[in-house]
């Protein structure tokens, strides 16, 4: 691999690449000390010049990740990119690995919090290894795939049309040119681009149907909604508050239910990712959703992490 490196890069993603800790495979021995069994899933290939194998040793009573490498062609960032993706997967089971988010990774890759770790047209490094993480943890617990997560509409990038449907989603692209840096797909596929454009015009829509959903609740006062607008003008407020900083740290939290307990609005919650065994999940981090909330929606919120 060439490993000529790009002057954008920072010290953080530099180091990673001139000394990558983490490529290489297991051996059956290693899992065996470690009491674990060998798992390797390959995504990409190098015909695309991109072909990334995931390898773990996994302790499967836990389902969790005792060791963590791999292989990779591709830019050397890629390298950087999956050298954190390696030392994040240690020691998480798989529902904990689906947590990673392309934020998390991203910033652990950051010299300074405020430049990106990557130049735009390497993004796709990062939302590559995700992809393969989460459809590893897929294969490894036997989960079924439905058409759209089969099915590759471009041939210069390995996702399929879910995945990319979801990165479209979470950047809240609205162009080819972000889709491209973030995805690769239609870079020089021009034959997918038609069906690329529509994927971008149905997130167009569903965006702007939600910040018409957004204006529409915003208009009626918290304690006048119906339960199931409670659910989502919480999950809202969530949005416009406190959720860029829990996926930051590699977590998020689900809306359970909104009940009602008096004059009091008990709103139930589920970590997700790092914030699931966070250790500040019930103080800190509890205290500042809720404040949150009491802030945005009604001052008699209180917040339930079960």
């Amino acid at each position: 691999m060439d490993q000529q490196t790009n002057n954008e890069y920072g010290i953080k993603v530099e180091m990673f690449i001139n000394e990558p800790k983490y490529m290489g495979t297991i051996s059956q021995e290693e899992a065996t000390e470690l009491n674990a069994e060998l798992f390797n899933y390959t995504y990409g290939d190098e015909a695309l010049g991109y072909k990334l194998t995931l390898h773990w040793a996994v302790n499967t009573h836990e389902d969790s990740i005792v060791l963590a490498r791999y292989t990779y062609e591709g830019i050397p960032s890629g390298i950087a990119v999956n050298h954190m993706l390696a030392l994040l997967c240690a020691s998480k089971n798989m529902p904990e690995i689906e947590g990673i988010t392309y934020q998390a990774l991203e910033r652990f890759l950051r010299d300074n919090p405020k430049m990106p770790a990557l130049p735009s047209s390497e993004y796709y490094a990062i939302t590559f290894a995700l992809d393969a993480a989460k459809l590893a943890v897929k294969k490894y617990i036997h989960a079924s795939l439905n058409h759209e997560e089969t099915t590759i509409p471009c041939k210069d990038s390995p996702m399929s049309i879910a995945s990319i449907k979801k990165s479209i989603a979470l950047h809240n692209m609205e162009t080819l040119e972000e889709l491209v840096s973030y995805t690769k797909a239609g870079s020089s596929d021009t034959s997918c681009k038609e069906n690329l454009l529509v994927l971008l015009e149905e997130q167009k829509k569903s965006s702007a149907e939600e910040q018409e959903a957004e204006d529409a609740l915003s208009d009626v006062p918290f304690k006048d909604l119906s339960p199931h607008h409670k659910v989502i003008a919480v999950d809202i407020a969530i949005d416009n508050t406190v959720r860029d900083f829990l996926v930051m740290d590699g977590g998020d939290i689900d809306i359970i239910n909104v009940e009602e307990n008096g004059d009091a609005y008990i709103v139930y919650i589920s970590y997700l990712g790092a914030c699931s065994s966070c250790s500040s999940s019930g103080t800190g981090t509890l205290y500042a959703i809720q404040n949150a909330l009491r802030d945005k929606l009604d001052p008699n919120i209180q917040v339930i992490a079960i």
